[in-house]
């Protein structure tokens, strides 16, 4: 059963990004096209001059390509690891915390490298980003007991271990520019459609209703596009996550460290209860993480 269950998420995660890959290179070519019609109906004799050489004619046809390799490979550098670092206002730790996650990692048998980092969260919270960095709050390095940060660490690890940095990125990197492309495939008719427009209702003034309905529906279609494409990978990414959260958590009981993670879950789950809310339906399916009491109570039975 568990390994029906795993080949089923890794066809979902292989389906999602077919998909997300697909899609945004649909995106990716229309636009480009439309860019190179546009340069082609105002510059027919560079535009020809251009496309005449070999080289010329390969940098035309791939150029969107390279570019999207170009930004893939950015999201995935260390230099976008320490934009985040520096959004979320993450910093080297202090010598104190710097000492007990080293003798922690000491202790699980840990000896990878690892850069790790605090914030002045006072959440208590972990994150992962790029291949080695591990994030902790302020709130869970003063909360959390040593058994509590062990099974925090290994969880994080977890994330590292199965690369879930790299293909959300790349799930990420995909959309982000696919959707500028298909804002540009929204804004250069529109535009252009506005110039012409101006012109010929200044002349016939009752064909401006014409005008206003047509731009009504070009934005309707450009939204409702943009919600079904982006909304079906954006539910699918995050249910995908979920099972990457419950398989991180197992992987804690790798390094014996199950226990700690339980009690930290545990008190999460208290807190959320004494201090927060609980999730609605829509809440729950749009989350990237799952609900902690169902993380505490497959756990339980992973301990058992």
């Amino acid at each position: 059963m568990k390994i029906t269950l795993r080949i089923l998420r890794i066809i979902c995660k292989l389906l999602l990004l077919t998909y997300v890959t697909v899609v945004n290179l649909i995106f990716i070519i229309m636009f480009y096209a439309l860019i190179l019609g546009i340069i082609h109906l105002i510059f027919p004799t560079f535009s020809a001059k251009l496309s005449s050489g070999a080289l010329g004619s390969h940098l035309i046809n791939t150029l969107p390509f390279y570019l999207l390799l170009l930004h893939i490979l950015y999201c995935l550098s260390p230099i976008r690891v320490w934009f985040l670092r520096r959004k979320e206002g993450f910093k080297p730790l202090t010598g104190n915390e710097q000492a007990r996650i080293n003798r922690l990692l000491l202790e699980i048998g840990i000896e990878r490298k690892l850069n790790l980092y605090c914030n002045r969260d006072t959440r208590p919270n972990a994150i992962t980003f790029g291949f080695n960095t591990i994030g902790f709050t302020e709130g869970i390095m003063q909360q959390a007991s040593d058994e509590e940060l062990k099974g925090v660490i290994c969880h994080e690890i977890g994330h590292i271990t199965h690369y879930d940095y790299v293909y959300q990125v790349f799930i990420y990197s995909m959309e982000a520019f696919g959707y500028r492309c298909l804002y540009g495939l929204y804004f250069i008719p529109a535009y252009l459609f506005g110039i012409i427009g101006a012109f010929v209702f200044a002349l016939v003034p009752a064909l401006s209703f014409v005008g206003r309905l047509i731009e009504e529906l070009w934005n309707i279609a450009y939204k409702l596009i943009h919600k079904v494409i982006y909304g079906i990978s954006h539910l699918l990414s995050v249910n995908i996550n979920k099972y990457t959260e419950y398989r991180c958590d197992a992987h804690s009981l790798k390094y014996g460290c199950g226990e700690g993670l339980l009690y930290f879950l545990r008190r999460l789950k208290w807190m959320e209860e004494t201090y927060g809310e609980r999730m609605s339906f829509t809440e729950y399916i749009m989350s990237t993480h799952p609900a902690t009491e169902k993380r505490v109570k497959r756990l339980e039975k992973l301990l058992d």
